[in-house]
This record gives structure tokens, C-alpha cells and sequence, in this order.
């Protein structure tokens, strides 16, 4: 079968098994079967214990994978944003998608079918290749859980390369922010709202002026912040004693992101004053990253998009993807376009052209620099 017809036919049959964040099951166990059919080694770690999930992060290591040596690893998730049960996938000669009714659920397995149809051409073509293994994670969409329970540093990757990036193949995310969330809580105190009502301190007040003190959306090129979530009170004729807001903050430097959470708390505290009480804390969600134009990982993935007729596109992110997660555990990593657009939508596409020129980009980057490169 030709390889067109091959990837088109996997990303179809992969999209179409249900598996939202941390119930993936169905589509590891698809993907584990197939991919052991082949001769890869797949493993799956404990990741569904740690987080609460059904099931782990899968490991897959071809059969030439060397543990003592230098590799690279080439990574993707498992889980889809929405359900995908009821796709009904519409595919013209140009593109696929949904028919509108759901999501067509190419974040992520876009990513996952050429990853998974690289590493099957790669063991049973016998393809000289380097040393590279595959990782495909759980809880992506709800927090980059996988990605942060994933055991890999121990195997001394050189560098990652994150399949998950909505925009076009050649796009890279060589500068994303980072996140970090904050709660605050005000303590006011309870009164009857009629009877006594000037006994009363309203807590959802407090928090209203300290929202509308807040300066929010975009602080500046590179930062913005958000009240995503707004809570308080128990009944209508009783003054509210308890309210509480979250929110977040993104920046590309940790500095930034502190600062402006310096600012925000400050804000707060002084709308409550002296007539209620704040509890404020804050815990980062994913931490940015900056790659060096120069680094080798950088160098290798525009050798390689050249390599496949792409021209490299650097571009800065505001958005987060295990990318941010590996970086933090000390190993460079870069979020590459595959073009899964408009992502989380139900007019999400994936132009056929895309999904080629992706698998061709996963086919260069492990194939071995002595050979000629070639991408078939």
C-alpha cells in the first residue's frame, strides 16, 4: 500500500478510538499492539498510579536502541481534549476533518500516527537510523501530567522533539512561556444580609475590588494575566464570609512571572485593608524555555526541515506543551508544527499534505547522518 494511503489510513483508525486525558487505554493498547507486532520494545510506566489515571506513558525503543549510548527522543500524547467516540471523519482530497459534531481530535493523534508509523517503517525497513527512542504521554490536554511523571533523564537524552504544535510543519517553538497559577482567598465576616447587614463584611466585594484593581490581559510584549474563576457565598440573605479567586500568569522568564505576581498579590492585599483577611498562593503550572539558534538541537531540526523542503520559522509561543516540561527536567526540548489547526474546536482540520511532510520531518530527524537523507 503506498505510504499516503498507509499514514492516512492509521491516523484515521487512531482518531477514532475514544481516549480523553488520563483514559487513554484503548488508544496505548492500539498503539502497543501494533507497534510490538513490528518489533519494538513498548513499555508503560507507572504514570497511571501517580496520577490517577487508567493508564501510563509508553516507552518505545527499536530494536538497535542502545541505552549506553547518546539518543534523541521524539515525543507525542495520547490524549485527545474531548471525546472522539462519535467522529464521523470527513476526507476530501486536500484535507480531514470532522463533520462538524465533535472535535477530529488531530492534537494529538496526528503526532501519534506519524510517530508511530516512523517507528514501524524504520524497524521492518530496516532503515539505517541513530540512536532515538519514542515516548508517548498521558494528560497532556489537562496539565502535561504525563510529561512530568516520565522517567527519561536517566537515559541522558541529547534533545526532544515534541510533535504537537498546531501551526504548519517548518513552524518551531524555540522561545514558550511559562505559567504559573495563583488563588487568593478573602475572609470577610458573616451577617445576616436584612437584619444585620452592617455587622457584615462581604467577602465577594473585597474580591471584586481587588479584581477590578488588577491589571489584566496583555501587561506587556512578552507577559498577560488572567481572573479565570470567581467563587463565594453560600446563601442570598447572608453576607459572604468566604470568596475566592484563580487565576494565572505567563510569562518567558521566570523573573517576569514572579514579578508580576508580586504585584498582583500586592494589589489585592491592599483593596482587602485592614476590613478582611487574604490568603494568597501561587505554584507554577509549566516553566518557559529559550533554545539557543545555535544549539545542537536546534541545528539538527532545521537541518532537517531543509533536508524535507521546509523552511525553518522560529517563532515565540503563549501557549505550553510537554516541551516546557522536559526542558525543566534538564534536557533541551522543542515544540514542532505538524499541523493539527484550529486544535479544541469542531472545525479542527489537518491538510494531507501536512500530515506527509510531518512523517517526513519524524523520517529525517532519526535517520542516520552518514547516509544520504532520505525520507521514504
Amino acid at each position: 500500500m503506498p505510504l499516503m494511503s498507509t499514514l492516512l489510513d492509521l491516523f484515521v483508525r487512531l482518531v477514532r478510538i475514544d481516549g480523553v486525558s488520563l483514559a487513554e487505554r484503548r488508544v496505548a493498547d492500539e498503539v502497543t499492539a501494533l507497534l510490538s507486532g513490528r518489533g519494538v520494545r513498548v513499555v508503560e510506566d507507572d504514570s497511571a498510579a501517580l496520577l490517577g489515571g487508567n493508564t501510563g506513558n509508553l516507552l518505545c525503543f527499536p530494536p538497535s536502541y542502545r541505552p549506553e549510548s547518546p539518543a534523541i527522543m521524539l515525543t507525542a500524547h495520547l490524549d485527545t481534549v474531548e471525546s472522539t467516540a462519535l467522529l464521523r471523519p470527513v476526507i476530501d482530497s486536500t484535507s480531514i476533518r470532522s463533520d462538524g459534531s465533535t472535535i477530529l481530535g488531530g492534537d494529538n493523534r496526528l503526532g501519534l500516527a506519524v510517530l508511530t508509523q516512523m517507528l514501524s517503517n524504520v524497524v521492518t525497513g530496516h532503515l539505517p537510523h541513530r540512536n532515538f527512542f519514542v515516548v508517548f504521554t498521558v494528560g497532556e490536554e489537562t496539565g502535561l501530567y504525563g510529561a512530568g511523571t516520565v522517567k527519561v533523564s536517566h537515559m541522558s537524552p541529547t534533545g526532544a522533539y515534541v510533535f504537537d504544535c498546531s501551526k504548519r510543519p517548518g513552524v518551531y517553538i524555540r522561545e514558550s512561556v511559562g505559567l504559573h497559577t495563583f488563588k487568593a482567598q478573602f475572609i470577610g465576616k458573616a451577617a445576616h444580609a436584612g437584619v444585620a447587614p452592617e455587622e457584615g463584611v462581604s467577602a465577594i466585594q473585597l474580591a471584586c475590588t481587588g479584581v477590578t484593581r488588577l491589571h489584566l490581559g496583555r501587561i506587556d510584549d512578552g507577559t498577560t494575566a488572567n481572573v479565570g474563576r470567581i467563587r463565594g457565598g453560600e446563601a442570598l440573605n447572608a453576607i459572604p464570609e468566604n470568596a475566592t479567586i484563580e487565576g494565572e500568569v505567563r510569562s518567558f522568564t521566570g523573573k517576569r512571572i514572579a514579578e508580576e505576581l508580586e504585584k498582583i498579590e500586592h494589589t489585592l492585599r491592599a483593596a482587602v485593608n485592614a476590613t478582611g483577611k487574604l490568603v494568597f498562593s501561587h505554584e507554577p503550572d509549566f516553566e518557559p524555555y529559550v533554545l539557543a539558534a545555535d544549539s545542537a538541537l536546534i541545528q539538527d531540526l532545521e537541518r532537517a526541515m531543509r533536508d524535507v523542503g521546509l523552511t525553518p520559522r522560529p517563532i515565540r509561543y503563549t501557549g505550553g506543551s510537554d516541551a516546557n516540561k522536559y526542558n525543566a527536567k534538564g534536557f533541551p526540548a522543542v515544540n514542532i508544527g505538524i499541523g493539527a489547526q484550529k486544535p479544541h474546536s469542531h472545525e479542527e482540520f489537518v491538510l494531507i499534505e501536512d500530515l506527509l511532510k510531518t512523517y517526513e520531518l519524524a523520517m529525517a530527524l532519526v535517520k542516520d547522518p552518514g547516509e544520504q537523507r532520505t525520507c521514504r
